[in-house]
């Protein structure tokens, strides 16, 4: 699961400059950000709220494959080899407000600071080592491990401390937090009810209250029952 955040790598230098050359958007939820087969006309920063990464299925539905948050960058991997898209981008939240920065000031950047270029180096072995994570909890975990992951990337995303636990009010649907963890929609249903029993969470509609935070933790540290 990453660490850190792309912004949050950046010094104060490379940041200003960054956001001297961006325009900045603002998305309601729901809005197309980008679509899978776009060109890549630029890279995007996100400053604000949250947003999913999806990919069509055979049957035509967006999967969720990946919520990116405040900090993350979208989108550098189309312009630095130069391809289409290879998934589409949705808004999950409003407002969700991005720094759009060009290709050519992308590449400027890239090319000309030399300690931007290693924050966006760390990023992308940090992105390689979560895919090489994620395919092997899809080859190996169950439900429950899965699950838990999700809910404690939710509780560092949108999280906030309780006298008990952490309340997340999450902006996925049950359908996306299945796709999220890899499972069907019935199979989340049911860990979530059995967490209910334990006394783990609570749930009402999207919120979500971790009760027992480290247990949470703890099984979600797991892979296939085994710390």
């Amino acid at each position: 699961m990453s660490t850190g955040r792309f912004l949050d790598r950046l010094s104060d230098t490379d940041r200003t400059l960054l956001e001297s050359k961006a325009r900045v958007r603002t998305y309601r939820r729901g809005a197309v950000v980008f679509l899978d087969g776009d060109r890549g006309g630029e890279v995007l920063f996100l400053r604000r709220g949250q947003i999913k990464i999806t990919v069509a299925a055979q049957d035509g539905r967006e999967v969720l494959i990946e919520v990116r948050g405040e900090g993350e960058v979208i989108g550098e991997m189309a312009l630095i080899d130069d391809s289409p898209r290879s998934a589409s981008a949705f808004a999950l939240t409003s407002p969700t407000e991005v720094l759009a920065v060009s290709l050519k000031d992308f590449r400027a950047l890239v090319d000309h600071e030399p300690t931007f270029t290693r924050a966006l180096l760390d990023e992308m072995v940090q992105r390689v080592r979560d895919s090489t994570f994620h395919q092997l909890e899809l080859s190996l975990d169950d439900v429950a491990g899965r699950v838990a992951r999700r809910l404690v990337d939710l509780a560092d995303r949108f999280g906030k401390p309780r006298t008990v636990g952490v309340e997340v009010r999450s902006p996925l649907t049950q359908q996306e937090l299945a796709d999220w963890s890899g499972v069907s929609r019935q199979a989340v249903v049911k860990e979530l009810s059995r967490l209910r029993e334990l006394g783990w969470i609570e749930t009402k509609g999207r919120t979500i209250v971790v009760r027992n935070v480290a247990g949470i933790e703890e099984r979600a540290a797991e892979l296939s029952g085994l710390a």
